[in-house]
């Protein structure tokens, strides 16, 4: 039985690093859940049984259409469980609480490199009751069963005989060196044209200002000697070239290039992101 609205939120981090933006995938409205004034002095309490019970319901659904199971990660859990507890304390049913952070705020980290995001959050009394619930709802159910997202938290706090769920879904993948994402780029760029590869530190070092600073900055570049283009972008992943990058490579008086890359968390991309530099000779 379903006691109240569920609503889903499926955040994607665009393939070219912008901030994430909060959305309702499912386009239903913020809930505030009606609580008798006797149950206002419960405290909420987690359920650590609970959560594993989520879990192995999420993996046993996913097995069934053939996607791999979800690993549970530290980082999604905590911020679950922050975000259930939030809910309960003010009896509200919502994506993002007043003066809480978004989405993309709350799963930052500095171990953790997400490609993309999603989040349920449900108001029910048992846990097989919230979880099919959810899975009957498609929006819900995408979330659960999506194929790329490989790592999940769950967060479920108790008030009386209520549970407020949190399960926030990711892929993630562990970001690189940046030698190994500047051969990527390298990778890329060759795979369009056969230019040759120079080596550049100073490019690297470009990169990693553009990263301090949290913009994109071509002038960090333009600086360090004569060539014909410079190309600075930000991404997920760094072997996305941006569509700006087909003015040089089509540009047969080309004959070689340098790359420097720099990985970094910052205000504008929270999840993380790589800061690329290209210069074109």
């Amino acid at each position: 039985m379903l006691l109240a609205f569920i609503v889903t939120m499926a955040l994607l981090l665009p393939t070219s690093a912008q901030p994430m933006e909060s959305a309702n995938a499912a386009g239903a409205p913020r809930a505030t859940a009606d609580v008798p004034p006797s149950r206002q002095r419960l405290l909420p309490r987690y359920d650590l049984k609970g959560e594993e019970e989520l879990l192995t319901l999420t993996n046993q659904e996913r097995q069934r259409v053939g996607a791999a199971p979800l690993g549970l990660d530290r980082t999604l859990t905590s911020a679950a469980r922050a975000h259930a507890l939030a809910m309960a304390e003010r009896h509200q049913l919502s994506h993002q609480l007043p003066g809480e952070p978004a989405l993309n705020q709350r799963l930052a980290s500095n171990t953790l490199h997400l490609l993309r995001a999603g989040e349920n959050v449900a108001l029910d009394i048992e846990i097989d009751q919230a979880h099919e619930a959810l899975m009957h709802s498609p929006h819900h159910r995408e979330n659960l069963l999506r194929g790329d997202y490989n790592i999940v938290g769950f967060g479920i706090a108790r008030l009386g005989d209520q549970i407020y769920v949190v399960e926030d879904f990711g892929e993630s993948e562990p970001p690189v060196s940046p030698s190994q994402a500047e051969d990527r780029v390298a990778a890329a760029i060759k795979g369009q044209r056969p230019l040759k590869r120079l080596q550049s530190p100073t490019l690297r070092r470009a990169a990693c200002s553009m990263a301090s600073e949290d913009q994109i900055n071509p002038r960090q570049v333009s600086g360090l000697g004569p060539m014909r283009y410079v190309l600075a972008y930000t991404d997920l992943r760094p072997e996305s070239l941006p569509r700006d990058a087909r003015r040089p490579l089509n540009d047969r008086k080309l004959r070689s290039f340098a790359v420097g890359s720099c990985y970094a968390h910052t205000p504008t991309y929270p999840n993380g992101a790589y800061f690329v530099a290209v210069a074109f000779y």
